[in-house]
Parts: structure tokens; C-alpha cells; sequence
């Protein structure tokens, strides 16, 4: 096994590593897809692997807007939803090693004072949606990262585990707004979205023109928007990367 890891770490153009780095590739239930990531950004390989220990994303999303924005230091991000603002989130290695600031949102309770206790950049407790002041049925669900807008409930293939969720009604915020309301500049380096299913809806309505951004990963779940969302996103000049290891996301990249 630990000859395979070898081979395959160089393939992907980490060259020698310690060992202990190795072994923390072998344990990691995850390493198969670490594996692939690493390959499929040689050139960046050798900054990543040290990296990966200090991910919280589930599928490394953190260190693709690192690799594509060149490992910057002070950037600024904006994720959605954020949960606790640490578990599974794409940012919180951005915030914490390397400087970065931004705005989290947030809309289910549960998550609300751990997310303020994690993180030190700005969080709003709205909920993202195409239009700014509504009030919408919101379902908190037992696992908490599948909450989302109550239409959007039996979206997926997670419907089921939705079932029985707390509802509740949340306000609402554009992404237009959320940005220009906490004076985001207008380069964001990089989105970060997952809303269970109301992702299209969302990116649709946004204004494109009045700001820029160059890094966006977007949960898909394999539904039916994950199509018009790529459609929306080429037609501003994105181009999607890495399919083959972002799975249930997809990762795009504004062309240059």
C-alpha cells in the first residue's frame, strides 16, 4: 500500500514527501480523493499535501481556490451556508492560515453561536435567496447541513433525511445585496455555495456586472440545475474545472 501512495504522490508531482505525510494519506478514509485532487494540480501538488491536515472542506474546495488564486494572502471570501462556520467549511483555512476575510451566512438557528464563536469575519444570519426582504418557511433538519428553504425540501436525493425537520420562517437577503450591504469589494476571490437546492435560483438573479469574482464552487447534487447553472456561469466567462474530483460539486473559474 505504502508503495502505491508512493507512486501515485508522484504522479501527481509531490516527488519525495516524509513519510508521516504518507501515513496521514493511507489513514484518511478520504485518501483516494485526496490522491486524485493532488494529481490533477501538479504544479501545486508540493504547496497542497502539507495543507490538507488543515481543510475543513469535505472535498478540498479550500485548497482549489488556493491553487487557483495562487496561495493569496488577504483575499476575501463569501460561503453559504456556513454551518458552524468550521465543520465542512470551505473557508474557514482561508480566515485562519491565510489571512483572508469575508461574510458568512447562515440561516438555520441551530448553527447561529458556534458560528460566531468559530469565525471573526462577518456573518449574517439571513437567508441567501433571489430577492432581498421575504420571509420564507425554512426546514432545519436532524443533520443540520441539509437544511434548506422549505420548497426545496424533496429537491435531491437527501429528501428523506429531511423528513420531520423544525420549519420556521427566515428572512431573506439577494447576493447583490448581501455584498453591497457589508460593503464587499468589488473582487471577491472566491464563492463558496451550498443551499441545498436553491443554488440557481440565486446565481440567476445575481449582478455579474457590478461585481467580479474569480473563484466559485456550487453544490449540485447531481439535480437537474446543475446543467443551467454551468449554462449561466459560461455565458459570464466561467469555465468549470476539475470535474472528475469535485463530485457533487462543480468548480469554476473565470477565464482570464
Amino acid at each position: 500500500m505504502a508503495r502505491r501512495v508512493r507512486r501515485l504522490a508522484a504522479r501527481a508531482g509531490i516527488g519525495i514527501v516524509r513519510q508521516r505525510e504518507l501515513e496521514s494519506l493511507r489513514a484518511d478514509r478520504g485518501a483516494g480523493h485526496n490522491l486524485a485532487f493532488l494529481k490533477a494540480l501538479p504544479e501545486q501538488a508540493p504547496r497542497l499535501l502539507p495543507l490538507l491536515d488543515a481543510s475543513t472542506a469535505q472535498l478540498r474546495q479550500d485548497l482549489f481556490a488556493l491553487a487557483i488564486t495562487g496561495f493569496k494572502r488577504g483575499g476575501y471570501f463569501v460561503e453559504f451556508g456556513a454551518t458552524d462556520g468550521k465543520t465542512l467549511s470551505n473557508t474557514h483555512l482561508l480566515e485562519k492560515k491565510f489571512d483572508w476575510s469575508g461574510i458568512l451566512a447562515e440561516p438555520a438557528r441551530c448553527w447561529h453561536a458556534l458560528l460566531e464563536e468559530n469565525r471573526d469575519c462577518i456573518v449574517d444570519r439571513r437567508c441567501v435567496w433571489h430577492t432581498s426582504g421575504e420571509r420564507l418557511p425554512f426546514s432545519e433538519t436532524g443533520e443540520a447541513e441539509l437544511s434548506t428553504i422549505g420548497a426545496f425540501t424533496g429537491s435531491d436525493h437527501h429528501a428523506a433525511a429531511r423528513r420531520g425537520a423544525a420549519s420556521y420562517d427566515v428572512q431573506t437577503v439577494s447576493l447583490t445585496d448581501l455584498l453591497a450591504q457589508h460593503e464587499a469589494p468589488a473582487e471577491i476571490d472566491y464563492l463558496s455555495i451550498d443551499t441545498e437546492g436553491s443554488e440557481f435560483a440565486i446565481l440567476e438573479a445575481f449582478d455579474f456586472a457590478r461585481y467580479s469574482i474569480r473563484v466559485i464552487t456550487c453544490e449540485h447534487n447531481y439535480t437537474d440545475n446543475r446543467e443551467r447553472i454551468r449554462a449561466l456561469l459560461e455565458a459570464q466567462g466561467y469555465e468549470r474545472r476539475l470535474e472528475h474530483v469535485s463530485q457533487f460539486d462543480d468548480w469554476y473559474v473565470r477565464a482570464a
